[in-house]
């Protein structure tokens, strides 16, 4: 398990930033994150999170030394982050972020709050 030696929020609250002991920095975006969150209401949802991308982080709490308790500024403070996922989410970004899009055209849903996007039929 690699865990990280120092953990900063950005001056605008929409990055986390994750330094390790080699020194190897990983910048995760609030949006990102949110969307990723392990939280219940997230896991039993088949629903795309949506409307996220001016979401910021508002806490953070270490969580024993296993973990990282994120809250955002649309209200959700129920997603702890073990070290090892911070870790997968930073590695695996790019597949994460391309999948995560590809569920949002799938599902008519955007990325902007109070946004949704609709397919016309071709006739």
């Amino acid at each position: 398990m690699r865990v990280p030696k120092r953990i900063i929020v950005s001056k605008c609250k929409t990055m986390l930033f994750i330094e390790y002991e080699n020194n190897a920095e990983q910048g995760l975006s609030a949006e990102y994150l949110r969307v990723y969150s392990p939280s219940a209401e997230n896991k039993h949802s088949e629903d795309v999170a949506h409307g996220k991308q001016y979401v910021q982080i508002t806490d953070i709490a270490k969580c024993g030394n296993y973990a990282l308790r994120i809250s955002f500024s649309d209200g959700h403070t129920t997603g702890i982050f073990s070290w090892s996922l911070l870790f997968d989410l930073s590695e695996n970004h790019s597949r994460n972020w391309a999948k995560y899009l590809s569920q949002l055209r799938t599902s008519g849903k955007s990325r902007e709050p109070h946004t949704s996007t609709l397919k016309i039929p071709n006739n």
